[in-house]
């Protein structure tokens, strides 16, 4: 079996495991209580409350336009298979046939977000991502480079939240931002461990091609450093780029399209500050 035909099973594999068990996350437990963690599914929620329109389906219509858009700049083949998986998550969410696991709140929020979190952390994991408010904010952030893309997600999923108050009752926003974060921090472990940050080396014969399409297609900065190599004693250019969770993936793909004999060293960043990470 080719290399690229194993990688794609794998992906796959992820994509589908991940896909099964947010959903699990979202039926069982956040769905059913009401409880709201922030993104599209969570404008889902209260539409559904408020029109009895699926959630799934709010998730489709918001997402499709932001897909069209991004997916010159996401690349062909990651942004199908993004594209089938935010489909597919939305279908389940509206049709998987699961009763709710509990009507405890507390309950409902630390499982329903630990859940979801497994499940989008291993998405990601298959190399894909499906889409919602880290999309949206990635798109404004190119419209207006001042708004970080951090600030935009909080500000996105804060209001989302904060509408769940008024929607359903004080209590749902509580529960929401605890299941939130216990979200945030599953898809952290299931991708890289506890660090959000990572630094990469990329050495190659085509580091400025591999720069070009990183300032390109991911807006992040890249430092040319000259070294030498001592078994050669050529000088080559090599490339540090430091991304976050969502980028890391996306991030391999570029450089080993560009050049597939390219070396690469990842690093976990235990705090990375400065412009587009955590501020001073």
């Amino acid at each position: 079996m080719k290399a690229s035909v194993r990688s794609e099973l794998k992906n796959s594999l992820f994509i589908i495991a991940g896909l099964l068990i947010a959903s699990v996350g979202y039926r069982m437990y956040l769905i059913p209580n009401q409880v709201v963690n922030g993104g599209f599914t969570g404008v889902g929620q209260l539409l559904n409350h408020a029109l009895g329109v699926g959630v799934g389906t709010v998730n489709i219509a918001l997402n499709v336009p932001l897909f069209l858009v991004s997916m010159r700049s996401m690349g062909l083949r990651f942004g199908v298979r993004s594209l089938i998986a935010m489909l597919l998550l939305s279908l389940l969410i509206d049709h998987m046939p699961l009763p709710p696991a509990t009507d405890d709140l507390l309950l409902a929020a630390v499982y329903g977000g630990a859940i979801s979190g497994i499940g989008l952390g291993l998405v990601l994991r298959g190399n894909a991502t499906t889409g919602g408010t880290d999309m949206l904010a990635s798109l404004l952030h190119r419209v207006i480079p001042t708004l970080k893309v951090s600030y935009a997600i909080f500000f996105f999923d804060g209001l989302v939240i904060i509408a769940s108050a008024f929607a359903f009752e004080p209590q749902a926003a509580m529960y929401g931002l605890i299941s939130t974060f216990l979200c945030n921090v599953l898809i952290d472990l299931v991708l890289e461990g506890p660090n959000s940050a990572h630094s990469y080396f990329i050495i190659s014969d085509n580091s400025d091609a591999i720069a070009e399409r990183i300032l390109r297609d991911m807006d992040r900065g890249v430092t040319a450093l000259e070294a030498m190599g001592m078994y050669s004693h050529a000088h080559k250019r090599v490339l540090l780029c430091v991304v976050n969770r969502f980028e890391a993936m996306r991030l391999r793909r570029i450089i080993f399209e560009v050049d597939p004999k390219a070396f690469v060293i990842a690093n976990k960043a235990y705090e990375v500050l400065g412009e587009g990470f955590k501020p001073m």
